[in-house]
């Protein structure tokens, strides 16, 4: 009789719902079910026997092992759960004695269903650095409105931010919101919204990355008047810590200003990449300073939203020269006392007093005025000076065009030959 005894007792563990036999064990009383924090609490009372814990789904046949409690042991369960997602489920208590099982104590049906995943819709990286994002989430039906295993709260949605390292931060947001402000981060980052309810947490599909797009500028240090001054330029972005991204296409302006007390404005609009220096070339109208602007950039990809803030480099000055078209006499061998013209044609095209220089063997001294009118001088004189070969130059003062200043500037050495 007790072999027989045994295997009835265990036939009663693996059956949930049989009856029970008219010696089995008095049933558990005053069975409740509730959160202890984030753990299951179960709770009954008995008469000191061992007792197991099934969880019953609807639809399927058996109910299967939750935990047991030997006999003796305290008839209180705090653990985390081990439940599948379902839409019904339910606890089945059953005391063991040795002459049987009890009949079946069961807790009332509850779901089981974590919450549905927010979608960000649009997210937006704004000038103090904050990210605003707003997103969707649809609604996970309750099954078994009421049951005592539900939160008042109803759930809510968190943004966690991984940060640069090992660092993380999370901004927690109350059911039914469906935007937020998310405060200055160091970047890299990333951010990903999380639902939670009593069930678990559920990922949103989307990633935020909020980057880095450092610029650099080389700027020549001078350039004659209408020459381009190549201006070169690079980019560098990170979304990710530790590795820089291959870009291209992304938009830069190249800024200028006469003096550090004017605004900057733009003066070019390029394409820029990530993988070499690039052109942001313009052409010398003046002496002015010059930066690189990168406006804040938003790029939506898959299953990522890529925001990195306006960036620019520091200023980095360049002069201008006036350029010299041409300067020189006709013709460039003369006789003593021959008549000779000196030509020259500067750009900008203004009118300025200019001086005529000759080499004297030691030094550069001035012979005399020459005078440009919109940008063209025409002076004739003699041939004189010893037989041999004299060296002059040009030199033009500082000038003004357009609000722009030009320094002095000296032309290239032109020689007359007297025989």
């Amino acid at each position: 009789m007790r072999k027989l005894a045994a295997v009835a007792a265990s036939a009663a563990v693996l059956t949930a719902g049989l009856q029970a036999p008219a010696w089995a064990a008095d049933p558990a009383t005053d069975f409740e079910i509730s959160w202890l924090g984030a753990k299951l609490h179960l709770t009954w009372k008995d008469n000191g026997e061992k007792n197991i814990v099934l969880a019953e789904y609807d639809g399927q046949s058996q109910p299967v092992l939750f935990t047991d409690v030997a006999a003796g042991e305290p008839n209180d369960i705090q653990r985390f759960s081990t439940l599948q997602a379902s839409d019904k489920v339910r606890f089945v208590l059953r005391t063991v004695a040795a002459d049987g099982s009890s009949v079946d104590t069961q807790s009332p049906w509850f779901d089981t269903r974590g919450p549905a995943a927010p979608v960000v819709q649009d997210a937006n990286l704004l000038t103090n650095l904050t990210t605003t994002l707003t997103w969707i989430q649809s609604t996970v039906a309750d099954t078994t409105p009421g049951d005592p295993l539900d939160l008042p709260t109803g759930g809510s949605v968190k943004a966690v931010v991984d940060l640069p390292g090992t660092a993380t931060k999370s901004y927690p947001f109350a059911a039914g919101t469906t935007s937020a402000t998310i405060p200055a981060q160091a970047r890299p980052a990333a951010i990903k919204l999380i639902a939670v309810n009593e069930w678990g947490e559920t990922a949103g599909p989307k990633t935020i990355r909020l980057g880095t797009l450092g610029a650099g500028i080389t700027v020549p240090a001078s350039a004659a008047y209408g020459n381009r001054l190549g201006i070169k330029s690079t980019l560098d972005l990170f979304t990710s810590e530790g590795r820089e991204e291959r870009a291209s296409g992304i938009k830069v302006e190249l800024q200028a200003r006469a003096k550090s007390t004017d605004a900057w404005k733009t003066y070019g609009r390029y394409a820029g990449n990530t993988t070499a220096a690039f052109d942001t070339g313009i052409a010398a109208l003046g002496n002015r300073q010059y930066r690189l602007f990168v406006p804040a950039r938003k790029v939506a990809s898959g299953n990522v939203i890529a925001l990195t803030p306006a960036s620019s480099t520091s200023a980095k000055s360049s002069v201008t020269l006036t350029k010299f078209v041409s300067a020189g006499f006709t013709p460039a061998t003369a006789t003593s006392g021959a008549v000779v013209k000196l030509t020259a044609k500067i750009q900008p095209a203004v009118t300025v007093k200019a001086t005529l220089q000759y080499w004297d063997g030691k030094r550069w001294s001035n012979a005399s005025a020459v005078t440009f009118t919109k940008g063209s001088a025409l002076e004739s004189g003699r041939a004189g000076g010893p037989p041999g070969v004299s060296s002059y130059r040009i030199a033009v003062p500082p000038i003004s065009i357009n609000g722009l200043y030009l320094n002095a500037t000296q032309s290239a050495i032109f020689r007359i030959t007297v025989r």
